[in-house]
């Protein structure tokens, strides 16, 4: 199937309205090594940057939706305008303000850091605590690092197959360390996920 990247460019803003909607800037360029398009989608200092292979491309421009593509759109819009809001109101009054020795963190009803930077491995065995976890090994600290350096890069949590590998740790670690990949989002900082993203996350699915 012939098309340009500037035919996907317009094509993929043309099925997520919202991206012209939210002023978001989109840049793609095919990547040899990975065999695939690498998008990414800009807005101010926020960047998200993911990955279509050829097949989903394809059906993109067969006006074929693809479905995780759409909800890291979403998830984006979502992280951008929830930063923003911090930034312009005051703290809710469902946040907590944990002490630990001499640490001080806010978390909201759910335990979520409010901050996200406020995290660093203090904060973060603070976290686990509150979770019902013992101290953290360094394997799992590295776990906690790698999806902290995703999320900040690319606004969106790493697929789970991927995380084990890119630590250097058996497949299975994820299950092993944390059993819900959830409380390890918890556990490295992040912002509450809303249902979409807990249903990627969690089951690798969205809901019909």
């Amino acid at each position: 199937m012939a098309y340009t990247i500037e035919d996907l460019k317009n094509k993929l803003i043309e099925m997520y309205p919202e991206i012209k909607n939210n002023s978001i800037t989109v840049t793609i360029y095919f990547s040899a090594e990975k065999n695939a398009y690498v998008i990414k989608f800009q807005k101010e200092s926020q960047e998200l940057i993911t990955y279509l292979d050829r097949q989903d491309a394809d059906d993109c421009m067969n006006n074929v939706k693809c479905v995780y593509l759409g909800v890291q759109v979403g998830q984006f819009i979502r992280n951008f305008e929830d930063r923003s809001k911090l930034e312009k109101v005051k703290l809710p009054e469902s946040i907590t303000v944990v002490k630990y020795k001499e640490i001080r963190i806010s978390v909201d009803k759910d335990g979520y850091l409010i901050n996200f930077d406020d995290w660093n491995e203090e904060v973060a065995q603070v976290l686990a605590e509150r979770e019902g976890f013992g101290k953290l090994t360094n394997q799992q600290l590295d776990i906690l690092k790698f999806i902290r350096d995703y999320y900040k890069n690319y606004n969106f949590f790493p697929v789970l197959n991927a995380v084990c590998k890119n630590v250097k740790q058996p497949n299975e670690c994820m299950a092993e360390y944390f059993m819900d990949p959830l409380v390890a989002w918890k556990l490295a900082g992040l912002p509450k996920p809303d249902e979409t993203l807990i249903n990627i996350v969690k089951y690798g699915v969205t809901p019909t």
